[in-house]
């Protein structure tokens, strides 16, 4: 029995000038230990930084629209490392379960929660949500030194997926319509193409997807206000 190994295309902006994408990101480091034969594509923003970037939402969907062909589709951070050289067959397997991949997630998340894991309390601030049921493992920081965060049991479909990995069919999302919205230029991006992914009718769910991520995450003003401006836009407020 033979298995064809489906392309995969990894898409990614970066602040980082292209001459030393390879070296200065670990994602750009971890394609280096791929066999050649098994190197996902790269479809990349590089040097996207100051006044003029391009958000991640508005590049994903120009990605979602440029890519030619069949493909799975990865929506990925530069700071993440990527152990699996085997990926393609990893996500191959996912995408029979679920329409969505992620690493992180969690179920029984309340409508209008702005992230997979954290709301904003009464205090207006960011806070750990309490009611939701976590999902998934990924390691923090250092790519050499695997001590992974395990969040909860997994694979498990989830209501929202963390966005530092994303990964889809390219043409089911077509199919749908699933798309990002431009508004969110990094931030709630991903619960965003969450919720509209699901209310189109797509599974997502959690795998067990071996990476690094070097940040823990961010929930700072600049989180807020998106955060806010998300539970407008499912509100349904006009001015949202």
């Amino acid at each position: 029995m033979s298995w064809s190994l489906p392309r995969v295309v990894l898409v990614c902006a970066s602040r980082c000038e292209p001459q030393w994408f390879e070296q200065a990101t670990l994602l750009g480091r971890s394609l280096r230990q791929f066999p050649e034969s098994l190197r996902p594509e790269a479809y990349l923003l590089l040097n996207n930084k100051g006044p003029d970037a391009t958000g991640l939402a508005a590049f994903y969907n120009q990605a979602i629209d440029a890519i030619e062909g069949d493909a799975l589709v990865v929506f990925v951070h530069d700071d993440v490392y990527i152990h699996d050289w085997n990926l393609g067959f990893t996500l191959s397997q996912a995408l029979c379960f679920w329409d969505v991949v992620g690493a992180v997630g969690a179920c029984d998340v309340p409508y209008g929660q702005p992230s997979w894991s954290y709301e904003i309390g009464a205090d207006g601030a960011a806070s750990l949500s309490t009611q939701v049921r976590r999902s998934g493992s990924i390691n923090h920081f250092d790519p050499a030194c695997l001590r992974p965060s395990i969040y909860g049991e997994y694979p498990l479909q989830c209501d929202l997926l963390d966005g530092v990995f994303l990964a889809a069919d390219l043409q089911r999302l077509r199919h749908k319509n699933v798309r990002f919205d431009p508004r969110f230029q990094f931030h709630c991006y991903d619960t965003d193409f969450c919720y509209t992914a699901r209310a189109r009718g797509l599974r997502l769910g959690t795998w067990p997807l071996l990476l690094t991520h070097a940040s823990p995450g961010a929930w700072d003003h600049s989180w807020l206000a998106a955060a806010r401006s998300l539970e407008a836009k499912l509100r349904g407020d006009n001015d949202s």
